[in-house]
């Protein structure tokens, strides 16, 4: 006689539960694009009666299909928000999801600038805001769910989503404003140019091989939409904003390069001679070269304010030009803070946060005189480099490493 197997009931009450959670996230969805819809029916009726009337009605299409398309992915990632590894759903969305939806609101609202002339005024900087929040935010939603112990498959794959649409929104309006080259639109889909790549290795019958953990992927991506956030601002105009984009775009593109090198099969990680090649490349790039930078920069930075001090007649000239009261003082309160962080910079102590105010003068400085490679644009070079690779050797105090090289949240190892 056959003996027929019983299935235990704690797996009928898990699909029972899984069930139940679904509907209950079902109705959590609904209340998201209700949420997205008064949001966008509200932003609408204020655009409606502003100056940037007459494009309202394109702003509202433009927003609405991107909230569609994110309510889209949404509605078809519902079954993952549970834990990974785990079958149990979670029959809500967590504080940190919800925070993630917010941050889709904003880009969608940002994506309906797409295709319409720059806005005037102060509307001008309604791009670079929205976009600026976004990100911020994006700092927090993996923290929140991590401390309530919510990290969901959900969540990671929405965050990834919104990360990937955000930046090509962004990068799109930068073309579109003509601050950012047209080749920049490949940057802006290098992720999933590289995942269409995996797919085709796959489907010549390739192998994929997994990426080693690194979390300067993580830095030069956030000093990226930093970047884009920047470009954004009204207040600056190419050729600042093509140089810039070059500078930054050599990181990201040395990144994907080596990680496509490692995922083809090209590159073995844990080969001795890689690991040496390796090595002797972070000697370079994120030794030798911020230690040349630091001191070259400071130098340059210091040159630069003795030569326009005590009158900084240009830059006073083109802050004038801005309709900013006051630009001398203001200058010298821009001063106050720039002087000691070129000491800061040249020693290496908070190094990242130093090369901030170093890049800030070259700002002012190209503001007022155009760029110059005698003048600001090694300094600006400088500044980039160190923001990216850190203070390098000899550097006395670098405080914010640990911090960059953690997700907020992480109470584990920096991975370097």
């Amino acid at each position: 006689m056959t003996m027929h197997k019983r299935i235990p009931q704690p797996t009928v009450n898990a699909v029972a539960a899984n069930h139940s959670a679904l509907r209950a996230l079902r109705r959590h969805w609904l209340m998201a694009a209700l949420l997205y819809a008064a949001a966008i029916s509200a932003a609408y009726s204020w655009l409606a009666r502003s100056a940037f009337a007459a494009h309202a009605a394109g702003w509202l299409i433009w927003t609405g299909v991107t909230a569609a398309v994110l309510l889209g992915f949404l509605w078809r990632i519902l079954p993952r928000n549970r834990r990974k590894g785990e079958t149990q759903l979670f029959p809500d969305f967590g504080y940190g999801t919800w925070l993630s939806l917010f941050c889709g609101l904003l880009i969608a609202l940002l994506a309906g600038f797409l295709f319409r002339p720059m806005p005037e005024g102060w509307l001008a900087w309604a791009p670079a805001l929205l976009y600026t929040v976004a990100r911020l935010l994006d700092l927090w939603d993996g923290y929140l769910a991590r401390r309530a112990n919510r990290v969901s498959e959900l969540g990671a794959a929405l965050d990834i989503e919104l990360d990937g649409l955000g930046l090509l929104i962004a990068v799109a309006l930068g073309v579109q404003y003509g601050r950012l080259p047209v080749w920049y639109l490949l940057l802006a889909v290098s992720r999933q140019l590289f995942v269409a790549g995996m797919w085709l290795l796959n489907r010549r019958g390739k192998p994929v091989y997994d990426l080693p953990p690194s979390e300067n992927r993580r830095i030069i991506a956030g000093f990226q939409t930093g970047f884009l956030t920047v470009v954004l601002w009204p207040i600056l105009s190419p050729p600042l904003t093509r140089f810039m984009a070059l500078a930054f775009a050599i990181p990201l593109v040395a990144s994907f390069g080596r990680d496509w090198l490692v995922v083809s099969g090209v590159l073995d990680p844990d080969a001795p001679a890689y690991l040496r090649g390796r090595r002797i490349v972070k000697r370079v790039v994120e030794g030798w070269l911020p230690l040349v930078a630091r001191v070259g920069g400071a130098l340059l930075g210091a040159g630069l304010l003795w030569r326009n001090a005590p009158s900084f007649a240009a830059w006073q000239a083109s802050l004038d030009a801005a309709g900013i009261a006051d630009a001398l003082g203001a200058i010298w309160a821009a001063v106050a803070l720039i002087a000691p962080a070129l000491l800061f910079f040249a020693l290496g102590s908070a190094a990242r946060l130093a090369a901030i105010f170093v890049i800030a003068l070259a700002f002012l400085d190209i503001s007022a005189a155009e760029l110059s490679w005698r003048d600001n644009a090694w300094l600006l070079l400088s500044g980039i480099l160190v923001a990216h690779f850190g203070g390098g050797f000899y550097a006395l105090w670098q405080p914010e490493e640990d911090i960059l090289h953690r997700r907020l949240g992480d109470t584990g190892p920096a991975l370097r």
